[in-house]
Parts: C-alpha cells; sequence; structure tokens
C-alpha cells in the first residue's frame, strides 16, 4: 500500500478523472453493432437513410423478441418510441445484455397526446427494470405560436417549427471532458426536430421524481434541451413533476434528451422524449416547414460518442457486487444540528457520505465508501486522504462469533450488533490503531485481525481508482467467517471527522458555534451525560432517518444513541413494533471476467423497515438500486 511519493502523487492526480485503459471490449477501429428494435411497434420511418449515410457501424434490424441470442452480437441497441411493452422475458434478457458491461441502451418515447401514454409507460418500466433513473414525463411539450427564436451558437433559430406541439431542441450537453460529450454537438448549428415530444425526468430510488434541470444526480449528462416552452396534460395520469398548473403557462426549458453513465460497468442509457427514427417525423429531418434543422449531424454525433464511450474505457477487473447503496446528499449534519469547523482546511461537503457499495472477487471483499468532496489531502495522509474517518461494522449471520454493540469512538450503540469492524484512516507511520494512525480491522472482541502497515497483503485501504472522492477497504475473504452469506451480512457504516489527536481519533462535537478544530451544535445535555454522537453521517435512506437514530440517547439514564445498518441484500429482521413492506423487485448480477465472461441473474427483494427503538426511534432502512461496480 505505502508507495513512493512520486506515484502516489500521480495516483492522487487521476483520482479526478476516469482512467482510460485500451482493453476496451471494442477496440478503436472495430466495427460495432447497432441493433435497431422493430419488434414493439416502432415505425423505420427514415431508418434507411439513417444506415444509408451511418455506414462505419453495422446494422442489425430486430424483429423478433429480445432474447440472449438476438442481443449477443449488439453493442449499441436503440428502442425508438415502442407502443407496446417488453414482455418479463425480454427485459430478464436486457437486464442480462447491459450486465455484460460496455453497452449503450437509447430509448425514446412520445408525448402524452393519442396513444403516446402507452409509449411513455412501456418506456418507463423498460427504464425501471434496468434499475435506470432516468424517466419520461406523463405529459408533452410544447411553445407557443407564433414561434420565437432562441440564440443558439450565434444564430437565431426558432423553438417550434409553425406549431405548438412542433418542437425543436437544441444540442446543448453538459461538458464532461472525461467522456467527451463535446462530440455531441460538434459542427452542430441548428436544432433539431422534436415532433410532439415529452420532456425527460429522473427518480430517486425512494421513488421521488425530479427536475433534471434544477437537480442532477452522479452521471447524469443532460444533451439537448427545449427552450422557451410550456407543459401539456393531454390525458391521464397526471404529470410526475411538472404541475400543468405552474408549467402549463410560461417560458420554461426542459430536457430533451439526457443520458446516464454507469461507470462500473461503462454502461450508457439514453432517453429521449421523441426518436431519431420511425417518429412522425424523426429526430434525422433536415428541415421541417422551412425550419433548417441539423437532425443528420446530431444523429450522426450520437452515434459516434456512443462508439467513443464503448473504445475508451473498459473496467480493468470487474468484481460481483454484492450491494450499492446511494446516501442523501447534504445530511452531514450528524444529528441534524452538526457544524464543520471554521479552518478553511474543512470544505464544504468532506463529510457528506453519497455512496457505499460493497464488492467481491474469488479471494476478496471490497468496501467503498463515497463523499461528495473529499477535500484534497492537505496533509498529505499515506492513505491519499487525511481528513475522514470511516467505521464499518460488519454483523454476518454466524452464530458462533463474538458480539458487541459498541462502536469505536463514535458514541453510539448498534442494536443489532457487530462481528467485525473497519477502522480506515489516513494511515501515518507504523502503529495501528487505536495507538497509533493505522487502519486496522477488528473482532468484536476488539482483538486486531489486520493492519495495512503489517498485513497490507490481506488487509488494505486505500483512494479507489474506480471512483473519485472514494475511499476503499480491502480485505481477504481468509480473515473473514460467513462469507459464503455476505448477502446477509447487515452493515453501518459511519463518517466521522478524523483527529490524531481526540480520544478515539474523531473529532469532538461542542454545544453551539464551531471552534477552529471542533465541530458545532452538540446536544449541551448529551455532552453533559456523555452521550453525545460524534458521527457526521451515516449510511441511511433519508436525513430524517439518520437524525431520529442519532438522537435517540437518553440522558437521563447516561443510554447513547442506538442505530442500525442495512443489510446487504433482502429484509434485516426489524425489532419490536416493526413492520415490513415491500417495495420492488430489483435485479442483480454476477460477473467473473478472466478470459471468458460468465453472468447470473437473480431476482430480489428490496425492502422498506421501520421499527420503534427506544421507544422513539424511526429506522428507516431501505436497499438500495444494485449496480456493477469495478475493482480498483
Amino acid at each position: 500500500m505505502k508507495k513512493a511519493i512520486l506515484i502516489l502523487i500521480i495516483s492522487l492526480l487521476l483520482i479526478s478523472a476516469i482512467p482510460l485503459t485500451t482493453n476496451a471490449l471494442v477496440k478503436p477501429g472495430q466495427t460495432v453493432t447497432v441493433g435497431v428494435d422493430l419488434a414493439h411497434g416502432e415505425s423505420n420511418k427514415y431508418l434507411d437513410y439513417i444506415m444509408g449515410n451511418i455506414t462505419f457501424v453495422n446494422w442489425k434490424i430486430i424483429n423478433e423478441s429480445f432474447t440472449a441470442t438476438v442481443l449477443a452480437d449488439v453493442d449499441i441497441l436503440l428502442i425508438g418510441q415502442p407502443t407496446a411493452s417488453l414482455s418479463p422475458e425480454e427485459l430478464d434478457a436486457l437486464v442480462k445484455w447491459l450486465s455484460k458491461g460496455d453497452k449503450v441502451l437509447y430509448v425514446a418515447g412520445d408525448s402524452d397526446y393519442g396513444g403516446g401514454v402507452n409509449s411513455i409507460a412501456a418506456v418507463n418500466n423498460l427504464l425501471e427494470y434496468v434499475g435506470a433513473k432516468l424517466r419520461l414525463e406523463q405529459g408533452a411539450v410544447y411553445s407557443p405560436t407564433p414561434c420565437r427564436n432562441y440564440t443558439y451558437k450565434g444564430v437565431d433559430s426558432p423553438v417550434c417549427c409553425g406549431a405548438y406541439y412542433r418542437m425543436t431542441a437544441f444540442v446543448e450537453p453538459d461538458n464532461v471532458s472525461e467522456l467527451f460529450t463535446n462530440v455531441l454537438d460538434e459542427g452542430v448549428q441548428y436544432p433539431i426536430l422534436m415532433h410532439g415530444p415529452t420532456a425527460v425526468i429522473w427518480q430517486d430510488e425512494m421513488g421521488n421524481y425530479h427536475d433534471p434541470v434544477n437537480e442532477t444526480f452522479p452521471g447524469l449528462i443532460r444533451i439537448a434541451w427545449y427552450h422557451l416552452a410550456y407543459i401539456g396534460d393531454n390525458q391521464a395520469p397526471n404529470p410526475f413533476v411538472y404541475d400543468p398548473l405552474i408549467y402549463g403557462t410560461g417560458d420554461w426549458n426542459f430536457i430533451a434528451y439526457a443520458a446516464e453513465y454507469h461507470q462500473e460497468k461503462n454502461n450508457l442509457i439514453v432517453v429521449a422524449g421523441e426518436s431519431l427514427y420511425g417518429d412522425y417525423e424523426p429526430a434525422w429531418a433536415s428541415s421541417y416547414y422551412n425550419v433548417t434543422l441539423d437532425g443528420p449531424k446530431f444523429v450522426t454525433n450520437l452515434i459516434k460518442w456512443f462508439i467513443r464511450i464503448l473504445e475508451t474505457y473498459d473496467p480493468i477487473t470487474r468484481l460481483e457486487t454484492i450491494a450499492v447503496f446511494s446516501d442523501p446528499v447534504g445530511d452531514d449534519k450528524g444529528t441534524g444540528t452538526f457544524l464543520y469547523p471554521t479552518n478553511p482546511v474543512f470544505q464544504p461537503s468532506i463529510y457528506d457520505l453519497v455512496k457505499f457499495g460493497a464488492y467481491a472477487d474469488d479471494n476478496f471483499i471490497y468496501f467503498r465508501t463515497t463523499v461528495k468532496n473529499l477535500g484534497g489531502n492537505p496533509w498529505n495522509g499515506p492513505n491519499g486522504f487525511c481528513l475522514q474517518n470511516v467505521q464499518i461494522y460488519i454483523a454476518t449471520t454466524s452464530e458462533a462469533l463474538p458480539i458487541s454493540t459498541n462502536s469505536i469512538g463514535l458514541g453510539v450503540q448498534i442494536w443489532h450488533g457487530w462481528h467485525y469492524a473497519v477502522i480506515a484512516i489516513p494511515g501515518w507511520g507504523t502503529t495501528p490503531y487505536p495507538d497509533g494512525e493505522v487502519s486496522v480491522l477488528f473482532n468484536a472482541n476488539m482483538s486486531m485481525l489486520a493492519d495495512e502497515y503489517n498485513n497490507n497483503t490481506v488487509f488494505d485501504v486505500y483512494l479507489s481508482e474506480a471512483e473519485p472522492n472514494t475511499i476503499e477497504v480491502k480485505i481477504a475473504k481468509s480473515l473473514l467467517a460467513d462469507v459464503e452469506n455476505i448477502r446477509n451480512w447487515i452493515v453501518f457504516v459511519a463518517l466521522s471527522s478524523y483527529d490524531g489527536y481526540s480520544e478515539g481519533k474523531v473529532r469532538g462535537v461542542q454545544t453551539g458555534d464551531p471552534g477552529e478544530w471542533v465541530l458545532g451544535g452538540g446536544d449541551p445535555l448529551a455532552i453533559l451525560a456523555g452521550v453525545q454522537p460524534k458521527v457526521i453521517d451515516i449510511l441511511a435512506p433519508t436525513p430524517e432517518a439518520q437524525y431520529a437514530m442519532l438522537t435517540s440517547y437518553d440522558t437521563a439514564n447516561n443510554i447513547p444513541a442506538k442505530v442500525s445498518g442495512v443489510k446487504l441484500l433482502g429484509l434485516l429482521e426489524p425489532g419490536v413494533g416493526a413492520t415490513v413492506t415491500e417495495t420492488q423487485t430489483i435485479t442483480t448480477t454476477k460477473t467473473e471476467v478472466s478470459t471468458t465472461t460468465k453472468t447470473e441473474t437473480s431476482p430480489v427483494t428490496d425492502y422498506t423497515i421501520t421499527g420503534v427503538v427506544a421507544g422513539v426511534l424511526l429506522l428507516v432502512i431501505i436497499v438500495m438500486a444494485v449496480t456493477m461496480m469495478r475493482k480498483k
């Protein structure tokens, strides 16, 4: 783990970018295959023009149901405005296809006019099934006539083509240099046609819908925009995001094309409010009602962009994804009142846990903890970070192992107990925690099983090369019992502020305003009673769930707050008074890569668990979407 200083500096610089390798499944210069779906009610309008002009790919027309065999040779799949939903078997085939990695899926819909409502439902069902966040709005995007102009690249172009429903969209992609989004608008001078379209929105793991104009998520790429537009609502159901009472008039911006990038598998999912082929008048159009359009250029650029993604990046080694959880952004407030220390080194969001993942290969377990902002490495921690103290508590299914409910310097109790604890800290010196600053793995008796300095071949802590702002822990399976049941393990993940001079190497909390080196916002009664939690963020589905857990202490009886972890897969048995609610079915994939790739897919159930702990604690534990990640 300990690297020469030059190598460390270079590796840290690379963390901010997605590493590019030359071992992509699609080699530079290799011809990719684009599959075009015509099996679900899509029209083939303009498809001959598209295939006749874009000759640098292999084209495959799909007129039959999706199966593993049908999709086997497809790299890019276009599903343009389906009018019939995919069957469960087809959806499973699509999930298996995506699980191989290095794939692009393009899906387009329609407005809610006429039969378009069915197209929207078909697209959204598909997107939900494959684990995407993007969705189509149940509505329509219009602009009043006479059509007004929008200035695009110095040229005034109309936002519609002579009628309120003949919308145009302007290719203005988010600048994501490592994903080559500049390719999308190269040479594009005019808008593209979106004939009778809807808008793109997104849905989080909690089922809440969001406006991508103002709310984004990691991996979102906004590609094309409607301007000076409003929302129409032609028939039930009502729009998910854009209430017609608000957005039904006025000059609004909406998203016409968007993509979400899944780095761990190098997959790209693109969603459009109208199709580039098969629509009443597809996006390939070069002019419409005397409006000059750049449809052919944009569609060509889009295919080139897809290929660029596939050619340049492939995970070095694929890991089995056990589970991946999202954590709300902006809940780095501990009990809900914490304030960062005032020294400038404590940048915003350095303790904001946003993602946690568990992965495995044949010999190791990997835990990845992602923060919104790592804050750099101002004190040159050997592990690539110096501000965070990450603790991961693991409860296996074994009844033979010693178990503890005490946390290590965090001031909380873990109600379901734990068998192993990971303390991931900056790594100075040679002395293991708690006396030193070297990361360790404990069992519940506080016996050290390994430290990163003396046992770094079986236990290591470092910055992940798979994802930016991510602290990765690597543990040999040989150190752990019950590995065969890892999907039934429960993990509690806590993020605190590292302080080598404080008890437990955890920065303290005081009442009122923060100090230069001390957190503020503590509860005076909890501090007096010795039960003040020192955790800034924990893995929890909502800020409210976190705050409820961390404030469940009893100052009168000196009882610490009780907190809970999440089960890596499936149902965590609730405590007294708890209820279990099934929310959805998700799919996990297991991929092993050597000289060949094998894929297994199995359905699992995602649960919401609510319970009362110590009479007042609301525990809500939701297993987030499972995605494939790659090894460092």
